[in-house]
């Protein structure tokens, strides 16, 4: 039987704290009564496409009577989701806002304090200083309307961050240099620079530039932290999430940001790390891009007040053309075998598609999917992915060498080995399927492939290094398969089940010769992953 055991710091990171499937929806959906119906409907006939829904906050600057409102409008669509057992949550989908360009599509007629500023001394007329008493008033009272939603988590978007607000970023330092932020770091410093002077310092003495750059992190804490003592002060089961970039220079911003939500709200906290790759054009990208978010859950230091990690699975501008169901499914299956617990998903927009394509077309599939998704999360529940680590600085390398079918370990979880420089330089395009698998056949890889294989393989193991189970991702254009997977501690007695997305489940014939166990998969199509599903 399946138990559940105290887990160590590594084996945290399987914990179901949050429903699996996240459907990200935009402003428009919710605008009218008419176009939620249609998109409610869209949901309803698609029983487990979603068990999370998040509400869009908009990206412009409106008088908070005019969120009032939409929290008015929210609240009947919560009630909606609920019915169907569905958690309705938030997105704040701007603080500080993007871009003067992006923040202007929508009403920012609310804004009547000093916006972000550059060190060439542009402002922005509609992104916001964090430090303005008014902006955090304003982002209070917006607060304090949506959280009577009661919603399941709230999650503030990307645009938290200490630079990249153009055009006042562009050419400039990071950080906000108004009057205002320039008056709070010189009290701090008890200095008296001006935007010129500090400048002009800070491109000489790196010790003032880290000081600056960490009064600049604790600016777009402090925004944070006011979002999420307004949502805890009505609503404290609330949980408080944070949707970051992968750079690694902002590493410390996500970390103060985290930090700031669990102090102020008590939770445990989610991350949602992400940022492009949004096309079918090119799949593999995709792939990489779920390496590159669990090797950055390692290097930010798998925090212990993070219990949800979310990958962003998104479509741009998510029309019909830009990417299907099945790659978005990928995504997020990749994801989650490296130890993610959640995804969100963001495929629909009503300016480019009918309610009944997207419909047909994402959430048929979703659900179609989602036992596998959902199935996958729950069957590793105190597991973690085990693999060989390399240390590369780009994933693309990595990923490369996974898909001759030797399970990597890009991020946190249970560490085979390193990988030589003569190891990565193996190519499964251009080196036998035998010599790939001969390269590592002899080390203590809990599954390794005895049949020739392109793609991507990921087992995963208890904290006593019970084998649990064994992710597959087929990444040629053609079927692959049967394929042969010889396995180690599969407990006795034990069962497995062929878990594929989007196709039935197929019980598996598991031959044991020793410690050692065989089985084989049937075939796999193009672009497509299941789970060898190992249960006692």
């Amino acid at each position: 039987m399946r138990t559940l055991f105290a887990l160590t710091a590594l084996f945290t990171l399987a914990a179901c704290a949050a429903p699996t499937m996240s459907l990200r929806l935009r402003g428009p959906h919710t605008a009218t009564e008419s176009q939620w119906r249609k998109t409610f409907a869209a949901i309803a006939a698609n029983p487990g496409c979603c068990d999370e829904v998040w509400f869009s906050t908009g990206i412009g600057v409106p008088p908070v009577a005019w969120h009032r409102e939409q929290a008015a409008r929210l609240a009947k669509a919560a009630d909606d989701l609920r019915k169907l057992r569905i958690v309705p949550s938030l997105q704040v989908q701007a603080t500080l806002g993007h871009s003067d360009a992006l923040s202007a599509c929508e009403d920012c007629s609310a804004k009547s304090w000093t916006g972000w500023t550059g060190s060439t001394g542009v402002e922005d007329r509609f992104c916001n200083c964090p430090r303005q008493p008014a902006f955090l008033a304003y982002v209070r009272e917006m607060s304090r309307a949506y959280a009577a939603l009661h919603p399941g988590s709230v999650w503030i978007d990307d645009d938290l961050r200490i630079d990249n607000h153009t055009p006042a970023t562009k050419g400039s330092r990071l950080g906000c240099w108004c009057a205002t932020c320039l008056a709070d770091f010189n009290a701090q410093e008890k200095a008296s620079w001006t935007r010129e002077s500090l400048d002009a310092a800070l491109a000489k003495d790196g010790a003032l530039a880290a000081r600056w750059k960490a009064f600049s992190v604790s600016s777009i804490a402090a925004v944070a932290r006011a979002i999420a003592e307004e949502f805890h002060a009505v609503s404290p089961e609330t949980k408080m999430a944070f949707q970051h970039c992968f750079d690694p220079a902002a590493l410390d911003s996500v970390r103060a940001v985290s930090a700031a939500l669990h102090a102020a709200s008590g939770n445990k906290v989610g991350l949602r790390p992400g940022g492009g790759m949004y096309y079918d054009v090119n799949p593999l990208d995709q792939v990489v891009k779920s390496l590159t978010a669990a090797r950055y859950r390692k290097t930010l230091g798998d925090p212990d007040d993070v219990d949800v990690w979310c990958p962003e699975v998104e479509s741009w501008p998510r029309a019909y053309g830009s990417r299907s169901a099945q790659s978005a499914l990928v995504e997020s299956f990749v994801a989650l075998a490296y130890g993610f617990n959640s995804t969100s998903l963001l495929l629909l927009d009503t300016r480019y598609e009918t309610d009944e394509l997207y419909s047909r077309t994402i959430l048929k599939p979703l659900a179609d999917a989602a036992p596998v998704l959902k199935g996958y999360v729950a069957a590793n529940e105190g597991t973690v992915p085990a693999g060989y680590s390399a240390d590369v600085r780009a994933m693309a390398q990595l990923t490369r060498w996974a898909l001759c079918g030797i399970p990597v370990l890009p991020g946190v979880g249970r560490d085979l080995g390193s990988l030589t420089k003569r190891d990565l330089a193996l190519d499964v395009c251009s080196v036998g399927s035998a010599t790939v698998q001969a390269a590592r056949d002899a080390h203590p890889a809990p599954a390794v492939l005895e049949s020739p294989f392109v793609g991507l393989m990921v087992p995963r193991v208890t904290q006593k290094d019970a084998l649990r189970s064994v992710a597959l991702l087929n990444t040629r254009i053609d079927a692959q398969g049967p394929v042969t997977v010889r396995l180690r501690g599969v407990p006795a007695g034990a069962k497995a089940v062929w878990r594929a997305l989007r196709r039935p489940p197929r019980p598996l014939e598991l031959s044991r010769d020793g410690e050692t166990v065989r089985t084989t998969i049937p075939e796999i199509e193009a672009w497509n992953a299941g789970f060898v599903d190992i249960t006692e």
